[in-house]
């Protein structure tokens, strides 16, 4: 399409396909609107380090990189080069070039001022004066603010929200606040959930019930924070099998931050209506879907 087929032409004028339902907002205006948006819902602010992650690039595999910004200009600049990648993906091309250039500058600054992206960084600019607290932040991991906030909250929907976007961090819980994260997402399930006492040790950690047309069942739950080098060993399912049955339970479950042996799966698979096994893969769809609740 030549350029004098647009000149003249406002957004009513466009042939409908062109125009996007947002107060006549063009398909190229909202996808660069859109990308950059859910960048920043999901960008996460760390006070003590004075940085902002935010999921703004994919490797090879397209799997989403989590980027870490310590200024503003540095921020800003990913988020208009993300809006004018989805701008000059979506706008008509004539000869080569863009019918329209992108303006994407303005709306990605507007944005990030709603979203507190300049407040954030105006409110931990270091002094002026002093190397002390630059120091300070360099004695800090990455995303260590983060960390921090996330180790003192009690189990709730905002931590297991910060555990869906990074499930490594449960490696770092005390045990027994793994069990809780456990409990609270069974709860969430529709389960009624009882915790054995920390110091007992039972076998399990705690009973699961849930009521349906059929009846009521139970389910023995033992909880293994292990590191992924650690799998579960088949001793510990065959463990559990026995208990489940002297407590008369319908089924047991291991939760596990890491995987099973090849034995332990063999031994489950032969005992597939009393045991059941969930992994690392399975906890964390658990907190994903959780999230979206």
């Amino acid at each position: 399409m030549a350029d004098e087929d647009f000149d003249g032409l406002d957004g009513a004028d466009l042939p409908e396909a062109q125009i996007d339902d947002d107060d006549g907002e063009m398909p190229w205006e909202t996808h660069a609107r859109e990308a950059v948006e859910r960048v920043l819902a999901e960008a996460e602010f760390d006070e003590v380090r004075g940085v902002i992650y935010a999921p703004t690039s994919q490797d090879h595999g397209g799997d989403e990189i989590i980027d870490g910004y310590g200024s503003v200009d540095e921020f800003l600049r990913a988020l208009r080069e993300l809006g004018d990648e989805q701008w000059y993906a979506y706008v008509p091309f004539d000869e080569g070039a863009a019918v329209f250039d992108s303006t994407v500058d303005g709306m990605v600054e507007n944005l990030a001022d709603s979203h507190g992206v300049l407040e954030f960084f105006d409110r931990v600019k270091p002094p002026d004066e002093g190397e002390e607290l630059g120091t300070a932040h360099d004695l800090v991991l990455p995303r260590g603010g983060l960390i921090v906030e996330a180790d003192l909250n009690e189990i709730n929907d905002e931590l297991i929200k910060y555990l869906a976007k990074h499930p490594d961090q449960m490696h770092r819980m005390d045990p027994r606040k793994f069990e809780e994260l456990v409990a609270a997402i069974f709860r969430a399930k529709g389960y009624d959930v009882v915790l054995t006492p920390p110091t007992r040790d039972g076998g399990f950690d705690m009973r699961a019930f849930h009521k349906s047309d059929v009846g009521l069942f139970l389910t023995l739950i033992e909880c293994k924070r292990y590191l992924p080098e650690k799998r579960v060993p088949v001793s510990v399912v065959r463990g559990l099998y026995g208990v489940t049955d002297d407590e008369r339970a319908t089924s047991g479950l291991i939760v596990t931050t890491s995987s099973f042996t090849r034995d332990a799966k063999s031994f489950q698979e032969k005992n597939k209506h009393r045991i059941q096994l969930a992994d690392q893969e399975d906890l964390q769809k658990w907190l994903r879907d959780h999230k979206r609740r």
